[in-house]
């Protein structure tokens, strides 16, 4: 009883990775909050590295003999938890993103200027702590959130001297951290219910959250063409009002339209149709024609193209090699619009003659008389 499946830990990893779900379910929390805020582990990064990695999670949640065994053995061999590569880059990426994510969300329109480095000094290390402590206890590694902290405020005078040092706050809570408090977690973490860890996951998310929105709503800004700032939040509502937005909610409004008037699969064509597949639409455009044309036109518009857009016509090397591009693609669109009509000529041929063959055949044989 309470044994973790290693088939359920790879199906929740394949429909829930993204979210931490098998973390979860092994009760490593803590991984699967960093799954959960950071996209798979860094953007999916960690998300693949657990594919090999799960076996031996579900040994220690499961406390498997042999596990344990190397375990104790590997404990034995470092009386310290040895500095692995992945969780140093873990702690150090993770507490950074935490610090700048906190120093972005500072409202600064709303504060005095002259406050903002104070501010940033008193809050920007208890995130960074916070990155260096969850790293730092996942799995059977585990320190203190104290000694994480202490070392984060050990870069308090900085801020004062440069505006975000958020990476050497990241170096100095690492390296206390890992000197003082660092140490193997030699019993299993105290068993809790599901309910109150999905109530310590729901309060962590709603924080990270509100960090972003507060970023978002407040400092976010996009530089326009004219090199002018202009905030997110601004932005966005210009966005809902213009061409664009405007454009796509009449294309939603077509598609309901078509949806109600034929069906999904006719939705689904023009779906299709809209992303060119054949290059006819395209190759329409470059030559400059409407509608259906006929041979004849695709014909005389691709050579009277070709007669002003071939590079022996041109001196200029600029307009030379401008020249050359645009006549492989006039020479494109006209190979493909010929095949088009010719494959539709061809069609066309046999439907008509699939049809004569049906007129003409006897309605009965004689042997049926």
């Amino acid at each position: 009883m309470g044994k973790k499946s290693l088939f359920v830990t790879y199906l929740l990893w394949l429909f829930g990775g993204f979210f931490g779900l098998h973390h979860l379910y092994l009760g490593r929390d803590f991984h699967a909050l960093i799954w959960w805020m950071f996209a798979g582990g860094y953007f999916g990064i960690g998300l693949i590295r657990d594919l090999w990695r799960i076996p031996e999670y579900v040994k220690d949640a499961n406390e498997d003999n042999s596990y344990m065994v190397q375990l104790a053995e590997k404990m034995r061999k470092y009386p310290k938890p040895p500095s692995g590569t992945v969780r140093y880059f873990g702690q150090v990426t993770v507490s950074d993103a935490f610090g700048y994510l906190v120093i972005g969300a500072i409202p600064r329109e709303l504060l005095p200027e002259m406050l903002i480095p104070f501010i940033s000094s008193i809050f920007a290390p208890i995130a960074v702590a916070v990155g260096v402590y969850l790293i730092g206890n996942i799995g059977r590694h585990e320190g203190t959130f104290s000694s994480a902290l202490i070392g984060a405020y050990l870069s308090f005078p900085v801020y004062y001297i440069y505006d975000a040092p958020i990476c050497l706050t990241s170096l100095a809570s690492l390296s206390y951290f890992n000197s003082t408090s660092k140490k193997w977690r030699r019993a299993s973490k105290p068993k809790k219910s599901l309910p109150r860890r999905l109530t310590f996951l729901f309060l962590c998310g709603l924080i990270y959250l509100s960090l972003w929105s507060s970023w978002l709503y407040f400092n976010c800004t996009i530089v326009t063409r004219d090199q002018e700032p202009v905030k997110c939040r601004d932005a966005a509502k210009h966005f809902f009002k213009s061409p664009i937005w405007k454009e796509f909610v009449f294309v939603l409004g077509e598609i309901r339209k078509t949806m109600q008037e034929h069906g999904w699969k006719e939705v689904w064509r023009s779906f299709i149709e809209a992303f060119d597949p054949t290059g006819e639409k395209n190759a329409l455009k470059v030559l400059d024609l409407d509608g259906s044309p006929t041979q004849q036109e695709i014909t005389t518009r691709y050579r009277k193209l070709s007669r002003e857009w071939h590079p022996d016509k041109h001196k200029n090397l600029e307009q030379k090699q401008l020249a050359q591009e645009r006549f492989i693609e006039i020479q494109q669109a006209y190979e493909i619009l010929s095949k088009i009509k010719s494959d539709r000529i061809a069609q066309n041929v046999r439907d008509r003659s699939a049809e004569e063959d049906t007129v003409n055949q006897p309605a009965y044989k004689h042997d049926d008389l």
